[in-house]
């Protein structure tokens, strides 16, 4: 939660994060003969490693790119859409919101190629932080 805005929790942007086959330290059964060092797994655990890849990955295609202006490649290019060209639907199968899926699903391809990105400098949050910080004092 952000706080100036305690009620506020969303992603930025949403990854793959369903049915990896994923390295595992011990076997899944109670066989001590299994071999077995995999699982299939979900979740934000195999989720973020692969968001921070793709931010490996643009960092590597595009060396001069800040943080941010990574991060904005990344959410400027993001897909709304499924594989089935169906809206994004949350767990009541209606269509997400910027709550569920923040700017939308990773899409690599398109944000090392994007052709717009916005880049802020840690000088330029000092106006946000004071107008937060005006904000928190009106709240206590």
């Amino acid at each position: 939660p952000q706080p100036g805005e305690p009620g506020i929790l969303k992603p930025d942007i949403i990854g793959p994060g369903v049915n990896f086959l994923a390295a595992w330290p011990f076997p899944l059964d109670n066989n001590i003969n299994s071999k077995s060092t995999f699982n299939i797994m979900s979740g934000t655990s195999m989720s973020c490693p692969h968001l921070s890849g793709i931010a490996a990955l643009l960092k590597s295609s595009h060396p001069t790119w800040s943080p941010a202006a990574i991060k904005s490649a990344m959410m400027t290019s993001t897909d709304l859409f499924n594989i089935g060209g169906k809206l994004i639907v949350d767990e009541t199968l209606q269509p997400a919101d910027v709550f569920a899926t923040g700017a939308g699903h990773v899409n690599p391809s398109r944000a090392d190629k994007t052709g717009l990105i916005y880049d802020i400098q840690p000088d330029d949050y000092i106006p946000y932080l004071c107008g937060l910080a005006t904000k928190m004092r009106k709240l206590v």
